[in-house]
């Protein structure tokens, strides 16, 4: 949390100062909001256990639904926003699988069944509901349904060969029962309390505000120059240097101070 909260605030200090170009590999990465719109519920994917579906299957006219772009192999920017949404799924008193249900699909078209279910497993024991694969879907599928859907979502991003991973965007999707668009929620750091209030409109099909497009373009993760990363590991650095350089001077003054009294009593 700590890392995330220093890259909200890295982020949200980016933008008020100037930046220097976007990396080539980050050019077009990023969000379009496509409010109120209804994504195509007939793509055809793959479930983590390895049988066909549509997409449609996953959205029953009742639940709302919280989805996820993200694939497997993604140790970075994809692990921390599964994680902020297993955080919600445990903190939020709306219960999976009643009130709402999770469908994350891979960007990957490489990406197999059995790793998506291995994957599924560890995120459903974080979120406090393992074994509860009804509730949670992990999908994965061919290069077209997977660009069909991120295009209607307006989740653009690009495969890097250089480094053989996806430059994306972090972000969450909320989704009315019948596949609008309901709300965008950034994927660094969620509150649970957010999550919880746009799943309760999105149940009763009401279309949220758009977020303000400064802050998603703040949620990218350039796998070429770890910049994210690194920026922020030194923020720590010196930020820690900063703590102990404090209390050295502070502790120095009040011993200083200390022997100054006791001299003149």
């Amino acid at each position: 949390m700590i890392r995330a909260a220093l890259a909200l605030l890295f982020c949200t200090a980016s933008v008020a100062a100037a930046q220097p170009a976007r990396p080539p590999l980050l050019v077009g990465i990023g969000v379009d909001q496509h409010l109120g719109d209804r994504i195509p519920l007939d793509l055809p994917f793959t479930e983590a256990v390895g049988r066909r579906v549509r997409l449609g299957d996953y959205f029953d006219g009742t639940r709302p639904v919280l989805m996820v772009l993200a694939y497997v192999r993604c140790k970075m920017l994809c692990s921390l926003v599964l994680h902020e949404a297993t955080d919600a799924v445990r903190s939020m008193k709306l219960e999976l699988g009643r009130d709402y249900r999770v469908v994350t699909v891979s960007i990957d078209p490489d990406e197999e069944s059995a790793a998506a279910d291995d994957r599924r497993a560890d995120l459903l024991r974080r979120a406090g509901h393992p074994g509860e694969t009804d509730h949670w879907t992990f999908l994965v599928g061919a290069d077209h349904p997977i660009h069909a859907l991120a295009e209607a979502l307006g989740f653009h991003y690009r495969w890097d060969p250089t480094t053989e991973q996806f430059a994306h965007p972090a972000v969450l999707f909320v989704l009315t029962p019948d596949g609008h668009i309901s709300r965008y929620i950034e994927g660094i750091d969620v509150s649970p309390v957010v999550v919880a209030s746009a799943l309760r409109d999105a149940a009763r099909g009401a279309i949220g505000d758009p977020i303000a497009q400064r802050v998603l373009s703040c949620f990218h993760f350039d796998p070429a120059e770890r910049a994210h990363r690194e920026q922020i590991d030194h923020y720590l650095q010196v930020g820690g240097g900063a703590l102990v350089i404090v209390l050295g001077s502070s502790i120095a003054g009040l011993y200083l101070w200390e022997r100054r009294r006791r001299s003149s009593l």
